[in-house]
């Protein structure tokens, strides 16, 4: 998923407003709220395309906007996490998860606050091999204990953060950023709204 404001980070090269964008019913757009039409405009004009993700969700349009507004807030809001570290959470949470769309799309995301493609795709392969900070390596490792069911989590856990310098209110967005993407990436998953290999050129 992408903020309207990002311009030029995604482009797809086929259309998916059709049957492909979702393995459900898709919303009839005419019927939708305004502030949904409006979102859609936005990404039309700023990529070319409606993400599937986005697309696809509208079916539910009470509940799309609801997730849409709390996506926005803990993802593009100001706070203790740096921007740079929100899509590093999104790209290795969708990793975790083998969410091969949610992966694409914020490698690209990524792509766009780094410019840094080698970095990028070492995230997206395995982040441990990746040249990154002690506070961002600490981070990742959080957010992938997290994302794993089979872990168990203990006070030692946000000590190794604290110990890296994040507030306990940095510690509290980095749960939600990792929680959240957790939940896009289900529903992704579940319900086919995905970007394919090659569609997102800016990784090309």
């Amino acid at each position: 998923m992408s903020n309207s404001s990002d311009v030029n980070v995604l482009e797809l090269s086929t259309e998916l407003n059709d049957a492909s964008a979702s393995w459900l019913a898709l919303p009839d757009e005419a019927k939708l709220p305004d502030e949904i039409k409006t979102l859609f405009q936005q990404q039309r004009d700023a990529y070319g395309f409606v993400h599937p993700y986005f697309y696809g969700y509208a079916l539910n349009p009470e509940h799309f906007l609801r997730w849409w507004h709390y996506y926005n807030a803990i993802q593009h809001s100001a706070g203790g996490l740096s921007h740079r570290e929100r899509e590093l959470i999104a790209v290795v949470v969708s990793a975790t998860n083998r969410c091969e769309s949610c992966v694409l799309t914020h490698q690209a995301q990524l792509l766009s606050v780094t410019g840094d493609r080698a970095l990028t795709n070492a995230v997206a392969n395995d982040y441990r091999t990746a040249h990154l900070t002690d506070r961002e390596h600490a981070i990742l490792d959080f957010a992938v204990k997290l994302t794993r069911l089979d872990s168990d989590l203990s006070p030692n856990d946000l000590e190794l953060l604290r110990n890296q310098g994040l507030s306990d209110e940095e510690i509290l967005e980095l749960g939600e950023v990792a929680g959240q993407f957790s939940l896009s990436n289900r529903l992704s998953k579940a319900f086919g709204w995905k970007v394919k290999p090659g569609q997102l050129k800016i990784l090309d």
